[in-house]
């Protein structure tokens, strides 16, 4: 228990104390999806944007699909279709999924570092983490860009855009950390893990709308799924949707701040172990 309450006090010090090395875990993590590339990071904003319109025009502008069910009148505001709707929930989605499955092979990836050098196992698994949100920041700032400019996002909603960027943050460092310590005894977490994603994906309203189900169990199987939360705080923030209960947000906080002091104490109760696991 002491451990517990421990280790996540310890680890922004450690973050901080260590915040070079952690700068240069980032950049790199970032710079290697395109290394090699003449355009490098430029091809990260440069193909979200073609995605993205891609998005828009065929299900908003060619299908025209409107989205019904998320408390939004489409009658004063007719351009929410299902373009900008399955943007705002597939980059959160998209940030989480490759942070965690990269989390699972982080102590891997880098075995010769791991073993040979040492510094705090947690440095190295935040700054793979932060080079993955890098990139996956751009896509959301140019989503944020498109919802301010067609007036999505108003002054009143920037509170709910505001708590779910921390709400990811949270859930994400807390989830790359636990995962960071299973991919190292067990080098099949991995593919567990991408099942169990996918799984989550589809049982989240991130394709459809809540509205679109009927069944009352299946309803409720969703509402459970945290990935249903956190989108909704994220669309509350970027159009306008009906925010989850307040009383469900704040229990999303609590986990994640939970989650975070989880994985930090089994990062600390196994660092020792973890390069003769390799």
């Amino acid at each position: 228990m002491r451990r517990l309450l421990l280790a996540p006090l310890n680890l922004l010090p450690t973050l901080v104390r260590h915040r070079f090395l952690l700068g240069q875990l980032a950049w790199r993590a970032f710079s290697a999806r395109h290394a090699g590339s003449y355009l490098g990071w430029l091809w990260t904003p440069l193909s979200t944007g073609i995605q993205f319109a891609l998005f828009l025009v065929v299900f908003s502008a060619i299908l025209e699909i409107k989205v019904e069910g998320l408390g939004i009148d489409l009658a004063r505001r007719p351009d929410v279709g299902f373009g900008v709707f399955l943007m705002t929930g597939l980059v959160p989605f998209l940030a989480l999924n490759d942070a965690v499955l990269r989390a699972a092979r982080v102590f891997r990836s880098h075995v010769t570092l791991v073993q040979r050098v040492r510094f705090p196992s947690e440095v190295l698994v935040v700054g793979d983490v932060l080079g993955i949100l890098m990139h996956h920041g751009l896509a959301l700032v140019m989503v944020v860009a498109y919802c301010a400019v067609t007036g999505h996002v108003t002054v009143a909603s920037l509170p709910w855009m505001a708590l779910g960027v921390v709400l990811a943050a949270l859930w994400i460092v807390g989830l790359t950390l636990v995962v960071s310590v299973l991919g190292a005894f067990l080098p099949d977490v991995a593919e567990v893990i991408a099942v169990g994603l996918q799984i989550a994906f589809y049982a989240a309203p991130i394709v459809y709308p809540l509205s679109l189900i009927k069944h009352e169990l299946l309803v409720a199987v969703v509402q459970l799924n945290p990935l249903t939360q956190l989108v909704g705080v994220i669309r509350a923030g970027l159009i306008g949707a009906s925010p989850p209960p307040l009383a469900v947000v704040a229990a999303m906080v609590v986990a994640g701040v939970a989650l975070v002091a989880v994985g930090a104490a089994a990062v600390d109760r196994w660092r020792a172990s973890i390069p003769d696991a390799l």
